[in-house]
């Protein structure tokens, strides 16, 4: 039953922090994150929050994580007014690099497609 609970409130945690950054904040390193998922832990004190920036450079990441950990309480009121909870969770902020490691992988297929394509073009050319 509490796993339950605790499904419910990761993604009640998801979707508003999702609607915070599409509709309040105005954070211009804020901009373009996508919430990935979110896990709150068994005692729900703690929720990690994984975002994925647009971008993958390493210096405007490290930008937007510091203003993530800057306004990390302005995320935790927010979800402290919509949740009915005891304690507000704190919310922490985790970068997660699974969606440009997939492009990554994606565009090295799509080369890999592209040389495959063209060897037999290659191969009749040297005969």
């Amino acid at each position: 039953m509490a796993g339950h609970r605790v499904e419910r409130i990761q993604r009640h945690i998801l979707q508003e922090v999702s609607l915070l950054f599409e509709r309040e904040v105005s954070d211009p390193r804020l901009a373009r994150l996508t919430v990935t998922r979110v896990e709150v832990s068994g005692d729900l004190r703690v929720a990690k929050v994984f975002v994925a920036p647009a971008e993958d450079d390493a210096a405007v990441t490290r930008e937007t994580m510091r203003a993530l950990a800057h306004a990390a309480g302005y995320f935790r009121h927010h979800i402290a007014e919509s949740l009915d909870l005891k304690f507000a969770p704190e919310i922490r902020f985790q970068l997660d690099r699974a969606l440009a490691q997939g492009e990554r992988f994606l565009r090295a297929l799509d080369e890999v497609r592209g040389e495959v394509r063209a060897a037999p073009e290659r191969g009749m050319e040297d005969e």
